[in-house]
């Protein structure tokens, strides 16, 4: 017997998936060819644009970051939200160097109460502290403030948090995301396997030298795998998501995500035993689904399946890019903010 719809009952049925992927026989040809495209791209100079696109029970939300990279210590990026400029941060070494163009959205950006930091160089004598510069759109710069490596095995970074973060992490999100899937491909539109109606995501032009990747997604647990109690273990990301990453001359030159519930919503009411009510739009129904299983997965303690259209694209990889920091700035620690500023028995 079907069971009704409610976001109680699904968090009851939505109990446990396996996050184990079948065995494979090691990694094919295209995986090896695509985490070399990664390796020989990671370390070149570019410039970026990264978008994010979220889609909740409270609708869409957008997220931008464009910018530029040196290289490993020297970038700038300007974050915009739904079209708004909203950050602009410059590290070169160890200085970081950040003004809020929109104040009101700098508690997106603050630390966590639990890992708050205090101390750190402090403003200037005279001068207020960080929170009331930033406030006033001016640059601050705080001389050994620069962020931890991003995506490094010490980072603790939710998807989300930091946009700047995200951005800057995309090839380590990759490298996990090639892990997590059951599959790398070449795209071909030829093979019996394509299906044109599932595929989201722009072929490559004709003879522009571009070669797709794509990740294969695991499928869903079986009825018999699903189970209840604490340790119930959920659906992940890697169970939903669409990606293919865009290679030039052995070079990344686009990375596409996709974290595609819609298209499984038939799959979880069949292994679920749940009736999904007809008077209701994919949208709305794949974003309560994914707002159920967060439930379960933060009261865990594991990160939220966001739910997201994500697009990064380079250019001018390997190009003569420049960083500078902005001429008039005011010192002070930007401890306050994550993943930044360091406290003060940190500092040399």
């Amino acid at each position: 017997m079907k069971r009704s719809w409610s976001r109680v009952g699904l968090c009851g049925v939505l109990v446990a998936a396996t996050l184990g992927l079948a065995a494979c026989n090691g990694a094919t040809d295209a995986e090896k060819r695509l985490r070399t495209a990664l390796r020989n791209t990671e370390k070149l100079s570019n410039t970026f644009l990264y978008t994010e696109t979220v889609h909740d029970t409270a609708g869409d939300h957008e997220t931008d970051v464009r910018g530029l990279v040196e290289d490993d210590f020297r970038y700038k990026a300007r974050v915009a939200e739904d079209g708004k400029p909203v950050l602009d941060e410059v590290v070169s070494d160890d200085a970081l160097a950040v003004r809020f163009l929109d104040p009101t959205r700098m508690s997106r950006f603050l630390r966590k109460p639990s890992t708050a930091r205090a101390g750190g160089a402090g403003a200037a004598p005279g001068q207020p502290p960080a929170a009331e510069l930033l406030a006033t759109r001016r640059w601050v710069l705080d001389p050994a403030g620069a962020p931890a490596e991003f995506a490094g095995p010490d980072t603790d970074h939710t998807l989300g948090d930091d946009p700047i973060a995200d951005a800057r992490g995309v090839f380590a999100y990759v490298e996990t995301a090639v892990d997590e899937a059951a599959r790398v491909a070449e795209f071909n539109p030829q093979s019996l396997e394509y299906r044109k109606d599932e595929d989201p995501f722009p072929a490559p032009a004709a003879h522009s030298g571009v070669i797709r990747y794509d990740l294969w997604r695991p499928n869903l647990p079986k009825a018999s795998q699903t189970g209840g109690g604490p340790n119930q273990v959920t659906p992940d990301a890697r169970h939903f998501r669409k990606m293919s990453v865009y290679v030039k001359d052995r070079r990344v030159i686009k990375v596409v995500e996709k974290i595609d519930v819609e298209s499984r919503l038939k799959d979880l009411a069949q292994i679920y035993d749940t009736k999904f009510p007809a008077d209701r739009s994919k949208a709305e129904l794949a974003a309560i689904a994914v707002e159920a299983l967060n439930v379960i997965r933060t009261g865990q303690g594991q990160d939220p399946i966001r739910m997201r259209d994500m697009d990064f694209s380079l250019k001018d990889l390997g190009g003569d890019v420049k960083v500078d920091m902005p001429a008039e700035t005011t010192r002070a620690s930007l401890a306050l903010l994550e993943n930044r500023g360091r406290a003060a028995d940190d500092r040399p």
